[in-house]
Parts: structure tokens; C-alpha cells; sequence
């Protein structure tokens, strides 16, 4: 596993896209009640349909799509749609928070959770391409790992205190915790020059780590 660096990559992508997930996730409710006046009980039900919804379609959207793409792409395919979802989500993310009303916030935010969310499925195809298949379990419990420190840990904290630090500024808060994208783009160029190669080495890898052992 250490000997992948486009398994390294992705575990570091995700984690940091789970600091703009959360960050944005977790204090999108509190912005819709302070800016537009929102009661609690509307607030959830509304954003949680919302969110529920566009949570399931938009990595079945990716999902088929980054499976076409990658039998075009060996390797990058699926990194492509990746790269689609974490480099146009925070543009959109822009008009989300200015919007001027509830009902054109609902509408914004829908494209842009369902652009969002599509990173989820061809990143974790990626990895898990990475690993034999005896090893993926323990892949998958590295990454979660590392991504509730940097994602669930990191990310509502820093939205919370450059709220704070700005006179309760929810809006531009949320927006800043989009500047890590340039970091996971880099990240996402890399990989989709290293994946194909770093998949094919694969077993080389595993047959060392034998003889090592």
C-alpha cells in the first residue's frame, strides 16, 4: 500500500474534499435560518430531502459515467469525472451563498450538491485499484480515518472560526473552506498521469512486500 503513490494521493484527495463536504454541510442550515429567516423545522426537512436526494443521484450520475470513460481512459477516466466534480463544485459554489431569496438558493444549491457529490465514486474506484482485493478493507480503514481527522474534525472548525474571526459571516466562511481545491486539483493532475502505471505495478509491489516479509 505504501508503495502506491496514487493510492497516497487519493486517501489525500478525499480527505480534503471531506473538509469542503463538511465544512459547507454543517453550516449550510445555520446560514439558510440567519440569512433568509428560515424556522428550524423548514430548514430540515427541506434541506435534508434536498441534500438526501442529490446525495444518491449524483454518484449514480458519476458512477456510470466514470465506468464509461475509464473503458476509454484506462487509469484517468474515472479521475476525469473527479476532476469535473472538485474543479467546477466551488465555482458554483460562488453564486450559492449570494443568492437573494430561499427559493433561488435551493435552486442554486441543487446543481451544485449534485455536481458536488460526484467525486465519491470514481475516486474510490481508483483506489481500491490500487490494492489487491484482501487489502481493501484495511484501505478503507486508513481512509476513513484520516478523513474524519482532516474532513469531520477540521473542516466545520475552520468554517466555525473564520465565521467568528469575520463578525458572524456564515456566507464568506463557507466560501473560504473552497480554497483548498487548488491543493486537490494539483493532487488530481498528478494522479491521473500516475494511476494507470501505479495500478499496473500492482503485483510487483505485492510480490516485494512477500519477499520482504
Amino acid at each position: 500500500m505504501a508503495g502506491s503513490p496514487s493510492l497516497i494521493l487519493c486517501m489525500l484527495t478525499g480527505s480534503l474534499q471531506s473538509m469542503i463536504n463538511y465544512g459547507v454541510m454543517g453550516f449550510t442550515p445555520a446560514f439558510l435560518m440567519k440569512t433568509y429567516g428560515l424556522s428550524l423545522s423548514a430548514t430540515g426537512l427541506q434541506f435534508g430531502v434536498l441534500t438526501a436526494l442529490l446525495g444518491v443521484l449524483g454518484p449514480l450520475i458519476a458512477g456510470l459515467l466514470s465506468d464509461r470513460l475509464n473503458k476509454a481512459l484506462p487509469g484517468a477516466g474515472r479521475i476525469w469525472v473527479t476532476m469535473f466534480a472538485l474543479g467546477v463544485s466551488p465555482i458554483i459554489a460562488l453564486s450559492v451563498n449570494r443568492s437573494p431569496g430561499p427559493s433561488d438558493f435551493y435552486l442554486r444549491f441543487t446543481l451544485y450538491s449534485l455536481v458536488l457529490s460526484m467525486w465519491l465514486p470514481p475516486l474510490y474506484a481508483v483506489m481500491f485499484d490500487q490494492v489487491l482485493p484482501r487489502l481493501r478493507a484495511i484501505t478503507m480503514s486508513i481512509y476513513i480515518f484520516m478523513m474524519t481527522i482532516l474532513g469531520l474534525g477540521v473542516g466545520p472548525y475552520l468554517v466555525g472560526m473564520i465565521s467568528d474571526a469575520n463578525g458572524g459571516d456564515l456566507a464568506g466562511a463557507i466560501l473560504t473552506i473552497n480554497w483548498v481545491a487548488p491543493v486537490i486539483m494539483i493532487f488530481l493532475i498528478i494522479l491521473a498521469m500516475r494511476a494507470h502505471g501505479d495500478e499496473e505495478r500492482m503485483l510487483e509491489r505485492a510480490r516485494l512486500a512477500g519477499e520482504a516479509v
